[in-house]
């Protein structure tokens, strides 16, 4: 055989090799079947064989017997012969043949086969492109009716969003046209105090002065989150009674006014606050000194008690939205016709997820501003987690790579304020993303890169944030954690002043940035939480 091998080893134009099948050569060494295929198919002269058993295996191809068929027949030939239906010697010729040729044999030695008149047939025949991707064709047909079925459902969903949102508008439309066309100056302060809206008449009203010259407007700044009530205590004519007012107006005449206050409370987000209605009674008061319209007050009174109630609606309503929101969603579930499909199922949990974090948010920083707030040791690697999650579709649809490196050993736990300190790295991470999103618009970079980094330092854990967007300018970097000061358009420069006020006032850390080759880095230092040394 390597005789044969070396013979064969050229190629020459117009040759060929008619392979009968041996299985010893004339020394009488026997050759497997994968040894003589191997000898074939290293052949550089195409090789066409009697039968089958080569065929793809190097074999060229020619008019084959099927080697399966004739063993099938020898074998029932055997039978016949050791039953004696068959008499002896038995000569049997095989008729039943194919022509069968390999495909990329017949283009290495450029065989030119169309001019056969028989039909024949390849084998190594390229695939098409329906051949290959035929599986993936075949899941596509069977997904598209879902795909379909989430594509009307992310419309009608962007429907009843976009509807509702009008709704919303219309209805804040109408709250400002109602608080405004009441004549009594309406003032709606949350359960901390602070001022949430009033109408143009309380603007008005804040702008007059008491009988001693004490402006209201410059006392309500002394006393911020006040109660309106408790502000207006040095202005109260204790003759007039609790609950009423007098005050100069701009020509110098007195007006006296009624303070109303109707207290509401929101089940649904844990929300309270007060509604202060200041009602000008001057004529009221004038007609019960002169005895001559107290009728007419005790209607006023009523009317003071729906208005409060009516206010309170207000602020109920103003509330609702995010109820809406997960309402939609929630039936975006129910309403689905069949099984829910994976897809839909999860957009469906990213909406919950983002209206339960909008809830969380009002709530926790309604917790944070209390003096009653409690701290709790937490994982901050947790946290970091937990708040990237809540950004991850916005990071990957803006292309930026967000990785966390916790360094081995580190002890995560932290005493304070988890809400907060989630807030705070929000803060950060979306900062680094405008500046990574600024600085690619400008291609200087391709791909975002945010590294969030964890390590110990002593006693301490701290938290690195590193981007490669554009930096922090030197001259701004005394100046981003002052409040009020931003340098994006809209920007309203509280993030990094509220961010620097939890770290360092309410967990008693440290934070700081600085500029880095590829962009900003802000530094976090805190105490670490040690059981033994709290206990």
């Amino acid at each position: 055989m390597n005789e044969l091998s070396k013979k064969f080893s050229k190629y020459r134009k117009n040759e060929a090799i008619l392979f009968v099948r041996f299985y010893n050569d004339r020394h009488g060494k026997l050759y497997k079947n994968s040894e003589i295929a191997n000898f074939i198919n290293n052949s550089n002269l195409p090789v066409f064989t009697t039968d089958t058993l080569f065929i793809g295996k190097g074999s060229a191809g020619g008019k084959l017997v099927n080697v399966n068929h004739l063993g099938l027949d020898a074998g029932k030939d055997i039978l016949s012969i050791l039953n004696k239906d068959i008499k002896m010697p038995f000569i049997k010729k095989e008729d039943y043949y194919e022509l069968i040729f390999d495909y990329k044999k017949a283009q290495k030695f450029q065989l030119n086969l169309k001019n056969l008149k028989d039909k024949f047939v390849y084998v190594n025949f390229p695939k098409s492109f329906f051949d290959r991707y035929r599986k993936f064709i075949d899941t596509v047909f069977i997904i598209s009716p879902f795909l379909l079925l989430l594509i009307f459902g992310l419309i009608h969903n962007l429907i009843l969003k976009i509807r509702s949102s009008k709704i919303l508008q219309q209805r804040i439309e109408l709250d400002k046209i109602l608080l405004n066309a009441i004549k009594s100056p309406i003032v709606w302060q949350d359960e901390r105090g602070k001022i949430v809206t009033s109408n143009t008449k309380f603007n008005e009203f804040m702008k007059l002065k008491e009988v001693n010259n004490l402006n209201i407007a410059k006392s309500l700044e002394e006393a911020e989150n006040s109660s309106i009530k408790e502000l207006l205590k040095p202005f109260i004519n204790k003759k007039l009674g609790n609950n009423e007012l007098i005050i100069k107006n701009n020509h110098n005449k007195e007006k006296i006014y009624l303070i109303h206050q109707t207290d509401y409370i929101e089940n649904i987000y844990k929300t309270s606050g007060t509604v202060t209605v200041l009602t000008d009674i001057t004529k009221e008061r004038q007609a019960i000194a002169e005895k001559a319209k107290h009728q007419e007050f005790i209607i006023q009174q009523s009317k003071l008690a729906e208005i409060g109630e009516i206010f309170s609606s207000i602020a109920h309503q103003w509330k609702s939205p995010l109820v809406e929101i997960a309402t939609i969603a929630q039936e975006q579930i129910f309403n689905a016709e069949g099984e829910i499909d994976e897809v839909n199922n999860k957009y469906v949990n990213d909406i919950m997820i983002q209206v339960r974090y909008m809830t969380e948010t009002i709530n926790n920083f309604q917790k944070f501003i209390m003096p009653s707030t409690k701290k709790s040791v937490f994982d901050i690697s947790e946290s970091v987690y937990e708040m990237l999650e809540i950004i991850r579709h916005n990071m990957k649809y803006n292309y930026i790579n967000v990785n966390v490196e916790v360094a081995p050993k580190t002890n995560l736990m932290i005493l304070g304020y988890k809400n907060e300190l989630m807030q705070t790295l929000l803060n950060i991470v979306n900062n680094a993303k405008d500046s990574i999103i600024k600085k690619r618009a400008k291609s200087k970079i391709k791909k975002g890169e945010i590294l969030i980094s964890i390590k110990n330092i002593n006693q301490c854990i701290q938290i690195e944030i590193e981007d490669n967007g554009e930096g922090i300018p030197k001259e701004n970097l005394n100046l981003i954690f002052e409040p009020y000061f931003t340098t994006k358009v809209n920007g309203h420069g509280i993030g990094l002043y509220m961010a620097k006020l939890i770290i360092e006032d309410k967990i008693g850390g440290e934070i700081k940035a600085k500029n880095t080759a590829q962009g900003a880095k802000f530094i976090i230092r805190m105490e670490s939480f040690n059981e033994n040394i709290s206990s």
